[in-house]
């Protein structure tokens, strides 16, 4: 399988937004993950990185 788990950066660590992403689209200040399933989280910042291998997405939140 191919799907990720995004992760928002925060200053505690890594936490889990959302699992078995699909797709990811930054757009105008945010970040729109698409799961398996259809299901949609709006998360409000920026790629910060991805981890092909690790399959993780990191997010840095906007403040």
């Amino acid at each position: 399988m191919c799907e990720s788990a995004a992760y928002i950066l925060k200053e505690e660590g890594l936490e889990r937004v959302m699992d078995n992403v699909v797709s990811v689209d930054p757009f105008e200040g945010k970040v729109y993950l698409t799961d398996l399933l259809g299901e949609q989280k709006i998360v409000d910042g920026e790629i910060k990185e991805i981890r092909l291998m690790d399959h993780k997405i990191i997010i840095k939140e906007n403040k």
